[in-house]
């Protein structure tokens, strides 16, 4: 099927078009919302809604037979013997909106969907990837609020972005894909880690700007955004390590008291919870010596056994928070760092509590959560 059964369905005549059910919205809100139909590889038509107008679209696009996806669109197929429903819909969809006075035009660019998927084929391991539109643009802010590349983050404030791809990954990186909205190219960028505090003293990953050629996409991506994301991420882990050690350390005069503070196992806890991943970190970004390796296994060993045991030949013969406090902390810090050339040390702040889950009211749905009204 090409553009030009898309831009008919505005001209042929239709007998019999289905009336709306009687809980579909006012026509009136009609006239403030746009369809836009894209071709995709996989999904056939897909259709895109914006505009406050969008829950009569939605119907409408019901009414005339589009099925709804995994992700929410609505879309049409292209292959196989369903091309005269296809038809049919498309032209019954041309009279309802024209009744109602809703432009539906033909996207003549690349689906970001189909963009997405074949980006995240090239990617090293598998990525899950969906579409969101956003009808309006005040629901553009759930990416905004999460974005961290700086630049993808001044495109959604400025300016008006109807969709983007996410892609994530099951080590946890979420990446998304938005259109240049000036120009037949994409951007693509990395979304904050839910589990880290934002860190003023890191740099964010930057994104990418790439032509819609997945193939090429992919290099720029895995060169560029993968790892300044990971040395972004190694920069936010070691910086809370090194203010937790620094806090634990004016708290206490000598050897941790028992039983132990509760901050204090809250801090140690986060210790062990990052030390994995920032071992993990450093040895894909640094050159490390055998002493070195040994070192970041030991660390590794002991806040990976299952229970603290003196026999266990990994376990430091010294209670696990002494250990942490006056050996393992400093060792992984100084490491960490080398990982990260531009990463300054923290500033202790002996007056502050242990770190915990910030005040103030919740952050925005973070993308790809399920919205009622989506």
């Amino acid at each position: 099927m090409t553009f030009d059964w898309i831009d008919a369905l505005t001209t042929t005549p239709v007998n019999g078009v289905p009336a709306f059910p009687e809980r579909s919205p006012n026509r009136g809100e009609a006239s403030e919302c746009e369809i836009s139909l894209s071709t995709s590889s996989r999904d056939g038509i897909v259709a895109l809604v914006a505009g406050k107008g969008w829950r009569w679209a939605h119907t409408a696009l019901d009414t005339a037979g589009f099925s709804k996806t995994a992700d929410g669109h609505r879309c049409l197929p292209l292959k196989g013997g369903d091309l005269r429903r296809t038809r049919d819909a498309l032209h019954v969809l041309g009279v309802l909106t024209q009744m109602a006075g809703v432009p539906v035009t033909a996207n003549t660019k690349v689906f970001i969907g189909d963009f997405a998927r074949d980006l995240a084929e090239y990617l090293p391991g598998h990525w899950d990837v969906w579409v969101e539109s956003y009808a309006l643009q005040t629901w553009q802010g759930d990416l905004a609020a999460w974005m961290w590349s700086p630049s993808l983050t001044a495109t959604l404030d400025q300016h008006r972005v109807p969709r983007a791809a996410l892609l994530k990954h099951p080590d946890g990186v979420e990446l998304a894909v938005i259109e240049d909205p000036t120009a037949d190219r994409f951007h693509v960028g990395a979304l904050h880690p839910s589990d880290l505090f934002p860190d003023g003293l890191v740099t964010p990953p930057a994104g990418v700007s790439v032509a819609p050629e997945p193939a090429f996409a992919a290099v720029d991506v895995s060169s560029r955004l993968l790892p300044a994301y990971a040395r972004a991420v190694l920069h936010c882990q070691v910086n809370a390590v090194e203010e937790d050690l620094d806090w634990a350390r004016s708290a206490l005069s000598d050897a941790a008291p028992v039983p132990l503070p509760t901050g204090l196992v809250e801090a140690f806890a986060r210790f062990s919870d990052a030390a994995p991943q920032i071992c993990a970190a450093v040895r894909q970004l640094a050159a490390l010596t055998e002493d070195e390796r040994a070192a970041l296994q030991r660390i590794n060993d002991v806040v990976a056994a299952p229970a603290i045991s003196p026999d266990a030949p990994a376990i430091p013969r010294v209670s696990p928070v002494d250990w942490w406090l006056k050996e393992a902390g400093d060792s992984l810090v100084a490491l960490a760092r080398r990982a990260v050339p531009d990463a300054e040390p923290t500033t202790a702040k002996s007056d502050r509590p242990p770190r915990g889950p910030a005040a103030g009211p919740s952050p925005p749905p973070r993308p790809g959560t399920p919205r009622a009204h989506r």
